[in-house]
């Protein structure tokens, strides 16, 4: 028999001397359904895998009318973070007989519009998307025309949809007191000028910190442009040490590289007094000679909730469930 032939259901079935409805019940999971015996059955299995049998997935789909692909959209899949949630994804999924199909929006609502209704057309059975600024028209259509959707790392309050988070606010705040208990007097949050959930709960997460701390003046907010972030911390942050600050909060890891060019050309003196955290690590963190500590989001976590969630509704029903996972704070010493 050729190695290049397609291996079909009669084929295994006449090598195993039974009929081709009995193989089809045994490969498609319904073995105890129609009392198949466990001897036929493993004995079937093990030729199918001999033969290197592979299920025709298009029939199989237009049986069940499920293709067994998900989508997955994210802001920018060359930012570590989200590559790094397509990695684990990608992985996670295939353990539970999915294949995922990936887009960026690059930020933008009319892109995450086209990737989305471009993976609805290739038949995924759900999608995983991290929701751009303005979205919101465009998440709550999808929930109406119930198609199975999971935000992931932002969301949006007002509408009805299922989302996967970490805990903004805490993560925020437990940075911000670790850098006044370090001995900074007067930590400057570095924030992108957007309109979303994740960085709102961060910077009040921020604020709590330093009010609790009884430095309520001295909350200092700097606004990065998300299209010219690195422009934007060459000129902003100098003026802020300038002005006293002691210390930054970086809002996210792509803010943290930007920034971090603007403070390695302040030159060594100031490198050493200025506090640092932020969000993910990042090997280039390693290359500055002042620690930079971090909040470890739970990636693995983050992720099973997700694809559980979106699993559950394409299943059942779009059943609306959101969860909040709590980041880990790494503390680097020098």
């Amino acid at each position: 028999m050729s190695s290049l032939k397609k291996i079909s259901l009669k084929d295994i079935a006449e090598a195993a001397g039974v009929s081709t409805a009995l193989v089809s019940f045994v490969l498609n999971g319904k073995k105890k359904e129609y009392r198949v015996g466990e001897e036929t059955a493993q004995r079937i299995q093990k030729i199918a895998q001999e033969m290197n049998y592979q299920p025709n997935l298009a029939a199989k789909s237009l049986r069940s009318g499920k293709t067994k692909t998900i989508g997955l959209v994210v802001s920018d899949i060359s930012n570590p973070f989200f590559s790094q949630l397509a990695r684990v994804l990608e992985d996670e999924a295939a353990k539970r007989g999915y294949t995922v199909l990936f887009g960026s929006s690059d930020e933008d609502t009319e892109k995450m519009d086209r990737v989305v209704s471009n993976l609805i057309n290739k038949g995924v059975d759900g999608l995983i998307i991290v929701p751009c600024e303005n979205s919101e028209k465009s998440i709550a259509a999808l929930a109406k025309n119930n198609i199975s959707i999971v935000l992931f790392d932002r969301y949006f309050p007002e509408i009805n949809v299922s989302y996967v988070a970490l805990n903004n606010f805490n993560a925020a705040n437990i940075a911000t007191k670790y850098l006044l208990e370090s001995g900074y007097n007067a930590p400057c949050m570095v924030a992108y000028d957007l309109n979303l959930i994740h960085m709102k709960e961060r910077i009040r997460g921020y604020k709590k910190a330093m009010e609790d701390a009884g430095k309520k003046r001295l909350i200092n907010i700097t606004y990065l442009k998300q299209d010219s972030p690195r422009k934007s911390a060459d000129r902003l942050l100098p003026k802020m040490v300038d002005t006293g600050v002691d210390a930054f909060l970086f809002g996210t890891n792509m803010i943290s590289l930007a920034c971090l060019y603007a403070i390695k050309d302040m030159g060594q003196e100031v490198i050493n007094k200025i506090g640092l955290a932020g969000f993910d690590g990042n090997p280039v963190f390693d290359f500055l000679s002042v620690p930079i500590s971090y909040v470890q989001q739970p990636i693995d976590v983050l992720v099973q909730k997700a694809l559980g969630i979106l699993i559950d509704n394409i299943a059942n029903g779009n059943t609306v469930q959101s969860v909040l996972a709590d980041g880990e704070f790494i503390k680097m010493t020098p």
